[in-house]
């Protein structure tokens, strides 16, 4: 009884009975110490109860066991519904090493070679053209690979950049209604830098996605469906929301830093989302549980249960530095691979990790790293749209301290 207890105390409270894929293992074993990871819970919590973040769910994998699962908060802020271990989630960005992993498939099987040019493989490429100097425009030197796609070096960026006018014409883009006339409406900005020069975070992933389609003839929820989703059991990751879980589905919040409280934002709502295209940069909705599935599979070397969904030679080449010397904006000790950030010097890092850990995150406060040394997972899911609510890092420092601190 008293095991069973302390397993319901590191869990969380649940609001509903755990499906059978969500077996929580006791962490005697883990080199993870229970009362450091009630701390670490206490603290983020305090996210939620501060008007933060509307909710948080956590989950630890250490050693293949699912040793922390913790939900508290509201999935709606005005209902007080609280959040579910089964609730659905944007995931964002977080769509974007999924479709990494669908290039490396096809890779695999032979349908494409990483240092293809994606002219071989899609329309509308001779539209392309690069930002000179002085809004002067012209050819590109190198046309873009699919591994300038799946590194971010393709020269095509958001609508975030450091050139108005190209900003401004990413602006008109967006509002599309499939994948194909989104990558020819993108083909015709021009790209602000030459393809394989720098790092520049933007729709690269969004036509990797249109060239799966293209490839394959399929659209892209059918072939991720059929490669991944089923193969990993993600039962509940989607583009488009069925009909039948729309009661599952989170709002996204906005912080108001003049009024200190969290807003609905309307436009991310159920019926915005039934408008989305199929986006293979950031269009998916997803449960902590799917993930944890696509996590164990990617730190096990492709394998889940039994079948061997990639290479784990295709894993090392994706979650290894890609683009050399180039400089990566986002922190110090990081680099990029191939979907994921790769840590290359954990010492300068600004998280608490290990040499080789990798990740992502999405632009609604969802987060996930795998560290491989460690042979653990952290996943955390909320619905806040940035800038961040920096819960991520308190949540992947504490863990690392109960970590370090129980194998001292």
């Amino acid at each position: 009884m008293k095991k069973y207890l302390f397993i319901v105390l590191l869990v969380g409270v649940w609001s509903c009975t755990p499906t059978p894929n969500l077996v929580i293992h006791s962490t005697e074993g883990s080199g993870l110490s229970p009362k450091l990871l009630m701390e670490m819970k206490e603290v983020i919590h305090s996210f939620v109860d501060d008007g933060k973040i509307p909710f948080i769910q956590t989950a630890i994998v250490k050693d293949n066991k699912l040793v922390h699962f913790d939900s508290y908060g509201y999935r709606n802020i005005n209902s007080k519904k609280q959040v579910e271990h089964n609730s659905i989630f944007r995931i964002a960005s977080m769509t974007k090493p999924v479709i990494s992993v669908a290039i490396m498939m096809l890779n695999e099987r032979g349908y494409l070679k990483l240092d293809d040019p994606i002219s071989k493989h899609l329309a509308h490429t001779e539209n392309l053209k690069v930002y000179k100097d002085k809004n002067e425009f012209g050819k590109p030197t190198k046309e873009i690979s699919i591994i300038d796609l799946l590194r971010h070096t393709s020269g095509i960026g958001y609508n975030y950049g450091t050139n108005r006018y190209i900003d401004s014409l990413y602006k008109t883009i967006e509002n599309t209604n499939n994948n194909e006339e989104f990558v020819e409406k993108l083909f015709s900005v021009p790209l602000f830098s030459e393809p394989s020069t720098e790092w520049r975070y933007g729709f690269s992933t969004d036509v990797l996605g249109r060239l799966i389609e293209e490839i394959t003839g399929q659209s892209l929820y059918e072939f991720l469906s059929e490669n991944i989703f089923k193969p990993l059991e993600m039962n509940d990751t989607h583009f488009q929301l069925p009909l039948n879980k729309t009661n599952r589905f989170i709002p996204v919040y906005a912080y108001d830093e003049q009024e200190n409280l969290l807003k609905e934002m309307r436009e991310w709502n159920y019926m915005g989302m039934m408008k989305n295209r199929e986006s293979g940069g950031g269009g998916l909705i997803s449960t902590t549980s799917d993930y944890i599935n696509f996590c164990s599979m990617l730190v096990n070397g492709g394998l889940f249960n039994g079948n061997q969904i990639i290479s784990s030679n295709s894993i090392k080449k994706m979650t290894q530095n890609q683009i050399g010397s180039l400089a990566y904006p986002w922190g110090e000790g990081i680099k990029f691979g191939y979907g994921f950030y790769v840590v290359t010097d954990s010492q300068k890092s600004d998280l608490s990790d290990s040499n080789g850990s990798f990740g992502w995150s999405g632009v609604a406060d969802t987060h996930f790293s795998i560290d491989p040394e460690k042979n653990m997972i952290l996943i955390l899911m909320t619905q806040r749209a940035w800038p961040y609510s920096g819960v991520w890092k308190v949540f992947n420092d504490m863990t690392y301290r109960a970590l370090i601190e129980e194998s001292s």
